[in-house]
């Protein structure tokens, strides 16, 4: 039975009188389920790897969330493990967007039998697994890694694979009954003659060996264009271990060889989870485990992230530009509900990172304890349930940012913003001004709006700046103009702050604007109209 958190379900959000945050009820359901069921010490949460093309943030978010559950299971003193398992005996389907059209030639084999068209590694599964288990790593995740390739070779599923043979017309009947489709084989052979997966289809087994023939077709793409991928007709035997199951029977074969109790799937996967849970109970003899769904991440404009498009978002570009927290932050904050997601969001993860840590220590005072109890449970688990014992500097990202668009030189602005905040020089502020650094990359700022009226002051200070002043003098001179042009100088003062910090509230003014240079906030200024002042 699948657990579906809705909107407005405050129990499972982290809201109403219970508070309790949805890894949390995720972890207490599972120990309730597995202490009736009375099978298992160690109780295992599993996320598959995805291994066709480059891992995206959904890709991270499947694992991250279920070290998540984990974290919570062995808060309450049990055993768990998270697997991590790679899907890289799943055959080529799409040559993505970007890579070598020469990989149109393997489309159908198995991505651990496709050479790795950069170099780098045995074959092109095994390198786009290690992206995956790289930003796995880099987050801090406790994971025990499993390659589906290996797994079959060394026969861990052979028993599933012969209950499933066994079983095949049962599952198909179940598999059309339910969704109405047309399941060809719950097995697919790896022909010995092309080498391709997708092809085959069974004639006949007996134990440890099937049977098939490969004259079946399917659409591949290449650069988005779609063509058939046709069998070569060869016809011949093999063994267990030199095939895979049908998605709509491996994620239960899975479950049941490593005994699993707990895995979320996204909405994509509904129709295929249904089935396996099937298989699981009545095929394999395993209960099947404990489910949450949660919505996929979308690209912003509400398109679908994918391996095969070329769009992906990956963790490590988001790590070149923010905290492991940050990161985790997306991830945890909220378990359904579709988001649109772009790099353009690490400034507002930064920050709420920064927020929840004073809320934790007090610092940001709410008064309701249950509207407390969410945010200081969240910034324990963005920490893996090891919080820091004290907080550490907080730096507005986006005020990071602007410096460094003015001053890209790091040493620089980093004396300019130890002065501005009076920080001693620390690894925490050189870690967020070369997060910022990263991330200010090719991307232009979002020029605040002028208004007509407000150009002419900011034309005459540009001028005026194109001398080095004192910080006193600068101070008046900004209220003077306020003033001389008709208006408020506290409006006037935000709308200098949101052009040179991305904020409408920063340090003194003269100050400011003393350490970042006069005439590199002259040329800031000009920029800032329409059209340049």
């Amino acid at each position: 039975m699948a657990w579906k958190g809705k909107r407005g379900d405050k129990e499972a959000f982290g809201g109403g009188c219970k508070m309790i945050f949805w890894a949390d009820k995720l972890a207490d359901e599972v120990i309730k389920r597995e202490e009736r069921l009375k099978r298992v010490k160690n109780l295992r949460v599993e996320s598959g790897i995805g291994a066709s093309g480059i891992p995206h943030l959904g890709s991270a978010s499947d694992v991250a969330r279920g070290w998540a559950v984990c974290l919570g299971i062995r808060d309450r003193g049990y055993d768990s493990d998270l697997i991590a398992f790679s899907d890289d005996r799943d055959g080529l389907r799409k040559v993505p967007l970007g890579f070598p059209e020469s990989l149109k030639e393997y489309i159908g084999k198995p991505v651990s039998h496709i050479p790795d068209p950069f170099g780098c590694h045995e074959s092109y599964g095994e390198h786009m697994s290690s992206l995956l288990l790289e930003s796995l790593e880099k987050l801090g995740i406790d994971f025990k890694f499993y390659s589906g390739d290996r797994f079959y070779a060394k026969g861990e599923l052979d028993r599933e694979i012969g209950l499933a043979l066994k079983e095949a017309e049962r599952i198909k009947k179940v598999v059309e009954d339910w969704l109405g489709q047309d399941l060809r084989t719950v097995f697919f052979p790896i022909c010995q003659s092309c080498g391709r997966i997708y092809t085959t289809r069974v004639t006949g087994w007996e134990p440890g060996k099937v049977f098939y023939v490969c004259d079946q077709e399917f659409e591949g793409k290449v650069s988005g264009k779609p063509f058939m991928v046709k069998g070569c007709g060869y016809q011949g035997e093999c063994s267990f271990r030199d095939g895979k199951l049908a998605w709509k029977v491996e994620f239960a074969a899975r479950w049941s060889r490593l005994k699993v109790c707990s895995e979320a799937y996204g909405k994509d996967l509904a129709d295929s989870v249904r089935v396996n849970d099937w298989v699981s109970k009545n095929v394999f003899g395993w209960e099947p485990p404990l489910h949450a769904r949660y919505e996929l991440f979308l690209q912003k404009g509400g398109k679908k992230i994918s391996k095969s498009v070329g769009n992906a978002i990956t963790p490590q570009d988001w790590l070149r530009c923010g905290s492991p927290q940050s990161l985790n932050l997306l991830f945890f904050k909220r378990f359904t509900g579709t988001r649109e997601i772009d790099l353009n969001s690490v400034p507002a993860y930064m920050d709420e990172v920064d927020w929840l840590e004073d809320v934790y220590f007090g610092r940001e005072k709410i008064q309701n304890e249950r509207e407390l109890q969410h945010p200081k449970r969240l910034f324990e688990y963005i920490h893996y349930l090891k919080p820091p014992k004290k907080p550490g500097i907080h730096l507005p990202y986006l005020m990071l940012a602007n410096i460094l668009r003015m001053v890209p030189d790091l040493e620089l602005a980093k004396k300019i913003v130890m002065e501005l905040k009076g920080l001693d020089e620390t690894e925490e502020l050189e870690k967020r001004l070369r997060w910022a650094k990263n991330w200010v990359g090719e991307r232009k700022a979002e020029r605040p709006e002028i208004k007509p009226e407000e150009l002419p002051a900011l034309s005459e200070l540009a001028e005026w700046l194109e001398k080095e002043r004192d910080a006193e003098e600068i101070q008046g001179k900004v209220f003077e103009l306020a003033r001389k042009h008709g208006l408020k100088p506290s409006e006037f003062f935000q709308k200098l702050y949101l052009i040179l910090l991305g904020s409408p509230y920063g340090p003194r003014m003269g100050k400011l604007i003393q350490l970042l240079g006069c005439k590199r906030v002259a040329e800031k200024l000009r920029e800032s109209g329409p059209a340049g002042i």
